[in-house]
C-alpha cells in the first residue's frame, strides 16, 4: 500500500509516531473553553453510544492535511489544515498523563511549532509534567490545559464514566484522517484555497429539505420556506427577513411588536404572483429559490445594520430549543445530532401537523428570541451586552430601544439592567452550546407566558432558574437534571440547606464558574440597593466604587487563588495545615485567564496594586477581597480574613 494515500490513525498511532510542526503562516492556537468543552463532550457521546452497542462505533474527527518535510533524512509533517484540533488533542493527552494515569506508549512529545519558541516550550512543559509557574508560557495553550482539565473532570462526573472509560475508547476507537498533499504543491497557495473553500451543505438545510417533503400543499411550502430563510440569520431581527408589508400583517402595522397566530400566519403569507401585470405564478421550486435570500427593505425604516449584533448561538442549536419546547422532550442540545433528533418526529402519522406547528413555534420562537435574550451589539465604537426590541417613530422610522424601561435607557438601571445582567451571568458560565439549559428555560418562559407582568416576572423566574442551578445541580448531594429542574420543577429550587455539600465551594479550582458568577450578580445586586453587607474585619464597613455599579459579565474562566499557591518568594509557601486554606472558597475568584496568568503567583498586595488603577473589575467577590488589609498574614496560622470572607460569601449564596 503506498503510504501516501489518506490514511486513518488513531490517537495512539498518530501521537505514537511521526512528528509533527505548525509552520509559521498558521495562526496562533486560539481554541477557548466552549471548543474544548465541545471535543471531550463529542468524544464522551460516542463512549455512551458505544456502550449501548454490539459493535463500539468509531468516532471520527475530521481531517488532518499535511505535507511531508524532509530535512536530512529526516521527516516531520507540516500542518496545513487542523492545527487547532491537533494541539488540542496534544493537551488533552497531556492533561491525561500528568492528571490521571500513565500512558506507557506516549513516549515522546510530537508537536512543535515553527519559529514560535514560547509555544513549543508550553508543550514542553506540560509533557515534562513541570510546574508552568514562574515560567514564560504561551497564554492560550496554558488555559487550554486549564480548560481541558476542568472539563474533562466535569463531563466524566456527569456521566459516571472513569478515566478508564474515557481512555479506553479515546485511544483506540477516536479516529482521525491524515492526508499528505504531493511533494511539488505551493502550500503557500493551497493554505489560501484550503481557508477560502467553500462550506458542505448544512444539517439544517438537509432538515429543511425533509420537512418541505412532508407538507403537500405549495402555499405551506412556500410559507414554511419562508419563515426558515427569515428565522436562521441569527444576526439580525426576524422582522427584516420579511417585506414591508409581511411585517405589518405578521407584527402589527406602524408597530413590529406583537406577532399574530399560527393560522393567520398561514393565512397572511400566500405565493405572490410572478408579475403583477400578469397573470403568470411562479412555481413552486422557483419560489424556494427566488426566497432564498430573504426580502429585506431598509428604505426609511430602519437603521439596521450586518455588523451590529452578534448572536449566542448558531441557528442549527436554535432549532433544536424550539424542538424540545414544542415536544417537551428530554432531547440534548447538541446539533451534531440534528437530523437523528428530529427524525422520529418526522416519522409519526402527524407528522405535517407536526411541521407546520414547528414552523409557527420557530417563527415565535425566534420573535421572542430576539427581544427577550441577550445579544453582543456594537455601536459606537465599543461592544457591550444588549437586551433590546425594535420600536416603531412617526416618519417611518424603526430603532432599537431597551426592551423594558425603553423610558429609562439612558441610566441604564431598572429591570432591563436586571434581566440583561442574569443572561450575560448564565450565558458566560456557559459558553458550550450543549450546556445552554439556562436558554431553553428562558425561551420556555417568555413563549408560554400568559401574565401582565412579564418584566417582573421574567426575573423573578431566572433568579430562581440560577438558584434551582446552584442548589439542585452544582451543590446538590444528589444533582438534580437540568431537564428536570426546567420542565419539572418549572424553575424552581427543590433543595433545601440540609441537601447541599458546602465542601463543594473548597475545592479550588475545580469549583464551578457559575458559583463565582451567580455570587457577583447578588452581591451587584446588593451593592445598588445600598445594603451595608461588607464586613470587613469584624466591623461594618462600606466603600464607594462606581466599577461593582457599572460590572458587567465577561468571559473568565480562571478560578485564581488571591493568596498564590506557588509565591515568587518561596519562603511564602505554605505548608501543612495552613496549605489547606488555599482551596478555600474564600481565596478564590474567578478572572480571566491571561490575568491569572500573568499574576497566578503575585501577593495579594502586589495584585491589588495592579487592580487599582484598571477602569473596570473582573470580579465583585475579588474586589471585596481586596478591602481586607492582613491577606499576606494568613500564612502564619492566621486565616481569619480568609476564614471571614467565606463565611459571608457562603451565607450570600445560601440566604
Amino acid at each position: 500500500m503506498n503510504d501516501k494515500q489518506p490514511k486513518y490513525y488513531s490517537i495512539k498511532a498518530l501521537f505514537g509516531s511521526d512528528d509533527y510542526v505548525i509552520p509559521i503562516y498558521q495562526r496562533n492556537y486560539e481554541w477557548g473553553e466552549p471548543q474544548i468543552t465541545q471535543l471531550i463532550q463529542d468524544i464522551v457521546d460516542y463512549i455512551l453510544k458505544s456502550k449501548k452497542s454490539e459493535e463500539e462505533p468509531k468516532y471520527y474527527i475530521g481531517s488532518l492535511i499535511a505535507y511531508e518535510r524532509k530535512l536530512e533524512g529526516n521527516v516531520t509533517y507540516e500542518t496545513i489544515d487542523g492545527q487547532q484540533r491537533l494541539t488540542t488533542l496534544t493537551i488533552l493527552l497531556n492533561v491525561i498523563k500528568n492528571e490521571y494515569l500513565k500512558i506507557d506508549w506516549y513516549k515522546k512529545l510530537n508537536l512543535s511549532f515553527d519559529s514560535r519558541k514560547v509555544a513549543s516550550n508550553t508543550l514542553s512543559y506540560l509533557f515534562k509534567g513541570e510546574s508552568l509557574d514562574n515560567k514564560e508560557c504561551n497564554v492560550a495553550i496554558q488555559q487550554g490545559y486549564y480548560n481541558a482539565k476542568k472539563s474533562l473532570a466535569k463531563i466524566l462526573a456527569d456521566n459516571s464514566l472513569t478515566i478508564e472509560d474515557f481512555c479506553n475508547y479515546f485511544f483506540e476507537k477516536v479516529t482521525i484522517l491524515r492526508v499528505l498533499v504531493p511533494e511539488d504543491t505551493d502550500l503557500n497557495h493551497y493554505f489560501e484555497i484550503m481557508n477560502s473553500r467553500g462550506e458542505q451543505l448544512e444539517k439544517h438545510e438537509i432538515l429543511k429539505a425533509k420537512m418541505l417533503e412532508i407538507l403537500e400543499d405549495d402555499n405551506l411550502k412556500y410559507v414554511f420556506n419562508l419563515i426558515w430563510e427569515a428565522t436562521s440569520n441569527m444576526e439580525k431581527y426576524v422582522q427584516y427577513g420579511f417585506s414591508v408589508a409581511q411585517r405589518d400583517e405578521l407584527f402589527g402595522k406602524n408597530d413590529w411588536n406583537n406577532l399574530v397566530g399560527k393560522d393567520v400566519v398561514y393565512q397572511k403569507l400566500q405565493i405572490p404572483t410572478a408579475n403583477q401585470n400578469t397573470e403568470e405564478t411562479l412555481t413552486i421550486s422557483q419560489l424556494l429559490v427566488k426566497t432564498a435570500k430573504p426580502i429585506i427593505d431598509n428604505s426609511s425604516t430602519t437603521d439596521e445594520s450586518p455588523d451590529r449584533f452578534n448572536t449566542i448561538i448558531n441557528f442549527a442549536n436554535f432549532l433544536l430549543h424550539i424542538l424540545r419546547i414544542q415536544t417537551k422532550s428530554d432531547l440534548p442540545l447538541d446539533d451534531k445530532r440534528l437530523l437523528e433528533l428530529f427524525e422520529p418526529f418526522l416519522k409519526n402519522d402527524d407528522k405535517k401537523e407536526f411541521v407546520k406547528e414547528f414552523g409557527y413555534n420557530l417563527l415565535k420562537g425566534k420573535f421572542y428570541f430576539d427581544k427577550y435574550v441577550i445579544k453582543r451589539e456594537f455601536a459606537k465604537g465599543s461592544d457591550h451586552w444588549s437586551l433590546k426590541r425594535l420600536k416603531w417613530y412617526d416618519g417611518n422610522k424603526v430603532s432599537y430601544v431597551n426592551t423594558f424601561d425603553a423610558e429609562n435607557a439612558e441610566t441604564n438601571d431598572g429591570v432591563n439592567r436586571e434581566i440583561l445582567m442574569l443572561l450575560s451571568m448564565f450565558h458566560v458560565s456557559n459558553p458550550t452550546l450543549v450546556y445552554k439549559h439556562w436558554l431553553n428555560a428562558s425561551l420556555k418562559f417568555v413563549m408560554e407566558y400568559s401574565g401582565t407582568n412579564l418584566a417582573n416576572d421574567y426575573k423573578i423566574y431566572l433568579e430562581n432558574v440560577a438558584k434551582a442551578f446552584l442548589n439542585d445541580r452544582y451543590l446538590a448531594k444528589n444533582q438534580k437534571d437540568f431537564f428536570e429542574i426546567i420542565y419539572t420543577n418549572e424553575g424552581k429550587q427543590k433543595n433545601y440547606v440540609t441537601d447541599i455539600d458546602i465542601n463543594k465551594l473548597n475545592q479550588g479550582t475545580a469549583v464551578e464558574n457559575f458559583i463565582f458568577n451567580y455570587l457577583d450578580y447578588l452581591l451587584w445586586q446588593d451593592y445598588r440597593a445600598d445594603k451595608n453587607y461588607f464586613k470587613i474585619n469584624n466591623e461594618h464597613q462600606v466603600f464607594s466604587d462606581n466599577r461593582v455599579k457599572d460590572f458587567e459579565y465577561t468571559f473568565r474562566s480562571s478560578v485564581e487563588h488571591y493568596y498564590p499557591q506557588h509565591p515568587i518568594d518561596e519562603n511564602l509557601i505554605l505548608q501543612g495545615q495552613d496549605a489547606e486554606w488555599l482551596d478555600n472558597f474564600g481565596n478564590l475568584c474567578l478572572i480571566s485567564g491571561s490575568k491569572n496568568s500573568r499574576l497566578s503567583n503575585f501577593m495579594p498586595t502586589a495584585k491589588k496594586d495592579y487592580y487599582t488603577g484598571s477602569s473596570t473589575i473582573d470580579s465583585i467577590k475579588q474586589r471585596i477581597m481586596m478591602e481586607y488589609e492582613h491577606w499576606e498574614t494568613n500564612g502564619t496560622n492566621n486565616h481569619n480574613e480568609i476564614k471571614e470572607h467565606s463565611e459571608k460569601m457562603i451565607e450570600m449564596l445560601t440566604r
